[in-house]
């Protein structure tokens, strides 16, 4: 248990012993890479509950082995695959729920774009700011509790967010309450620290001399004439755009430079999960259906069905998605490792981490290092 000894690789920030706790035994504090650890505080005030074990998503292992049900797909409107990082299954799976009076809780940026959090909305206006990959850990603040207020009420709830974050949320939740909670979960690539996300932001507004307008990571453009899925587009207040396909950001979050430490020892690498839908890229597709080649960079969805409440879901989002279902072993392969291994920790991640910290130096400078 983390709270034994604090080791680093056994949190990963969920919230979710935080929220349970019924006496505020514990508090969520930032360490120098801006990742939020548990802590206990006001321990003469502890009853020993054990709540905070019982809800840590890496303190417990699941026994779970159904086989889930896989589709591959994107959806029908050209437009919204385009504006989303892969075929847009989040989105059509908030259009069906939001028929349904559903609430929403995803990740957002900022309005200055320097952090990345929760919230909870049923705004179709906040749904499409859920919408793209963000490569920065998430703050969950206190969704968790608006959640569980939210279905006290017998509100409807889709969460999304990476599986460590949808697995202390289904305990936190417990089966009581969970039967009007959808669960989405990430195929998950890791988390980047948000200092130095933080800080590559800050040094692009200093160098374009203007605050940052969006910023959108794998935008879909043409690269000599051929559309591409590897920008990452950076717009200015002031008119400049930011567009490349080797951004150093981009490109050190992919070598693990910036992970979490749990990240290189997470227990949901796999296509057997215990919520209800799994969402991603569903790299190598095209290896079974060479005709999908051309459909790679406008973007092709993994979708893993692991509930009868994800079942449910499957006919509505034929009305709004490209669907077909293959056996899920198509989505292990070598491009696809997330769901087979936990990213291996890079062996250089302190000293980068440590490098880039540093106020006397650059992100731009220290990545180009790397």
């Amino acid at each position: 248990m983390y709270f034994d000894d604090y080791d680093k690789t056994k949190c990963c920030g969920c919230t979710a012993c935080q929220q349970i706790c019924p006496k505020n035994c514990i508090e969520m504090v930032k360490d120098n890479e801006g990742f939020l650890y548990a802590k206990k505080i006001n321990l003469s005030k502890c009853i020993k509950c054990n709540l905070c074990e019982k809800v840590c998503p890496l303190n417990n292992s699941e026994d779970y082995s159904n086989v889930p049900k896989c589709y591959y797909g994107w959806h029908s409107n050209e437009n919204k695959r385009m504006l989303s990082t892969s075929g847009a299954a989040f989105i059509a799976l908030a259009e069906i729920c939001k028929k349904h009076d559903y609430y929403f809780c995803g990740a957002v940026y900022s309005d200055d774009y320097k952090n990345v959090h929760h919230i909870c909305s049923n705004s179709l206006n906040d749904i499409y700011k859920m919408r793209g990959s963000k490569y920065v850990q998430s703050n969950i603040q206190n969704c968790f509790s608006e959640i569980k207020e939210l279905l006290n009420n017998e509100k409807k709830v889709l969460f999304c967010g990476t599986p460590c974050q949808a697995y202390g949320l289904k305990k936190y939740i417990g089966n009581k309450l969970d039967k009007n909670l959808l669960i989405v979960g990430l195929v998950c690539h890791g988390v980047a620290s948000p200092e130095c996300y933080k800080k590559y932001i800050e040094e692009i507004e200093l160098k374009y001399n203007s605050k940052i307008k969006s910023i959108k990571f794998r935008d879909k453009l043409l690269d000599n004439g051929v559309l591409s899925h590897k920008f990452t587009t950076i717009k200015m207040k002031n008119g400049e755009n930011i567009i490349s396909t080797k951004n150093p950001y981009t490109i050190t979050y992919g070598m693990g430079l910036m992970h979490r430490p749990c990240c290189s020892y997470c227990n949901y690498t796999t296509p057997i999960r215990n919520i209800d839908i799994t969402i991603g890229d569903f790299w190598g597709i095209e290896d079974h259906f060479p005709r999908l080649k051309n459909e790679v960079s406008k973007g092709i969805s993994l979708i893993l069905i692991h509930s009868e409440k994800g079942e449910k879901i499957i006919d509505e989002l034929r009305e709004v998605m490209v669907l077909n279902e293959v056996p899920y072993t198509f989505s292990l392969n070598a491009r696809q490792h997330q769901l087979s291994r936990p990213i291996e920790e890079n062996s250089k991640r302190k000293k980068f981490i440590s490098t880039v910290l540093n106020e006397n130096n650059s992100f731009n400078k220290t990545a180009n290092k790397y």
